[in-house]
């Protein structure tokens, strides 16, 4: 597996955007399935993606095996705090022990060095996978909406997490 950061970098993550839905949509999909059909929710989603594009805050991280698009995050630094806007890994490459690794390794290393005291993130009621992540590190509900909840925990909290639960094994 080969990660890439290709934040600022909007002529090669447009050609990835097919297939950064066809994740986040197969995985929705089981968690809280839109009352949308498929191609209204490409539609939406790629517009807002095209938005996204244009936010220099932005960061875009992915991850391949071989040709094929593993898995990514979408996040941004905000004075000092890391909102965590996506993380998604394609099915064949959940619970692999690999992607996952990856991608929140890269973004915790990026945090470090920025100087990052606080993540923020938001899951769905329906996602317990992630809820239950976020929780192992460190993170706590602060707000409850309709579809979610939105988590906030020390960034130094979520590092000694991922360094007990991945680098010493």
């Amino acid at each position: 597996m080969i990660l890439h950061d290709f934040t600022g970098r909007a002529e090669v993550i447009e050609p990835l955007l097919p297939a950064m839905f066809t994740i986040i949509s197969e995985n929705m999909s089981e968690i809280c399935p839109s009352e949308n059909t498929l191609e209204e929710d490409r539609l939406s989603w790629t517009q807002a993606m095209h938005e996204e594009l244009r936010n220099p805050e932005k960061h875009w991280i992915f991850i391949f095996s071989g040709e094929a698009l593993a898995g990514y995050t979408l996040y941004r630094i905000i004075g000092d705090t890391l909102h965590m806007d996506e993380i998604q890994i394609s099915k064949p490459f959940q619970g692999d022990g690999r992607a996952f690794p990856m991608l929140m390794g890269k973004l915790l290393a990026d945090a470090g060095a920025a100087g990052v005291e606080t993540l923020v993130s938001y899951a769905n009621r329906q996602n317990l996978t992630s809820q239950g992540i976020l929780a192992a590190m460190g993170l706590r509900v602060y707000e409850e909406t309709p579809r979610g909840l939105r988590y906030r925990g020390r960034a130094e909290d979520a590092q000694a997490w991922y360094y007990t639960k991945y680098v010493a094994i």
